[in-house]
């Protein structure tokens, strides 16, 4: 296994609070290349996946995506974007985002619960852990409310929200967003046409609509688009009953 040193840090610009679910969350720089042949390996190491092709949504190892999140791991791709999952009874640690990620475990109650070495080691057999670099995890708490959009955002609090939840998959689930893989459908209103970066994901546009689906992490950037009102879900959001 490739060399890692792991560093917790409790920062105190991150207040931490009795009963309110928390999480670990840390950035890596991934190895360059990393990315190239993910789900391929990940086929070879049998680990289920969903990768987004010019067709859609494409299976390997399960039939659908409720199958695939049911499992123990499991690795999303819409380049250049990814999230590796494994997840027990009592731990949940993610590997999410692009050539700059975000690595995260807990978030499901107020106990903190490093990565299990395990996690580390499928990490390393993917080709995912930066050589010889120090992840300082960083303890935080789960918002309780959503908090505000940044100024000059034009995103929906709800999907400022979802952007930066430890969990993306539960989150789209609790506030019933229309979700398939790393993409949310979303509707903007615009004055003039959206940047050619956006144009894979719109699923229909009008002079002043469009309705995309749209990774999640291309969010912020959408909100910040010059053509853009608002960026909204496709209905007034709240969170989903039981």
């Amino acid at each position: 296994m490739r060399a890692l040193a792991l560093a917790f840090l409790l920062l105190a610009s991150v207040p931490l609070f009795a009963g309110t679910p928390k999480y670990l969350w840390g950035e890596v720089t991934l190895p360059e290349g990393a990315l190239a042949g993910l789900p391929a390996r990940a086929q070879t190491l049998g680990i289920p996946s969903l990768t987004y092709t010019q067709d859609g949504p494409y299976f390997t190892g399960v039939k659908d995506e409720a199958e695939l999140l049911a499992g123990e791991t499991y690795l999303i791709y819409d380049p250049p974007y990814f999230l590796l999952c494994l997840q027990t009874g009592s731990t949940r640690a993610v590997l999410r985002g692009s050539g700059r990620a975000q690595l995260i475990a807990g978030g499901v109650s107020d106990v903190l619960i490093p990565p299990p070495e395990g996690f580390f080691e499928l990490l390393s057999e993917l080709g995912l852990l930066p050589e010889g670099e120090t992840i300082e995890l960083v303890a935080k708490d789960v918002p309780l409310k959503l908090p505000p959009p940044p100024e000059g955002s034009r995103l929906d609090p709800v999907l400022w929200a979802l952007v930066n939840h430890p969990d993306w998959i539960g989150f789209s689930r609790d506030y019933a967003l229309e979700r398939v893989g790393l993409r949310v459908r979303v509707v903007v209103e615009k004055e003039g046409e959206l940047s050619e970066r956006f144009e894979p994901y719109i699923l229909s546009s009008s002079d002043g609509l469009a309705e995309l689906l749209v990774p999640i992490p291309l969010l912020p950037a959408l909100g910040g688009d010059p053509a853009v009102r608002e960026v909204r879900p496709p209905y007034l959001p709240h969170p989903a009953e039981g």
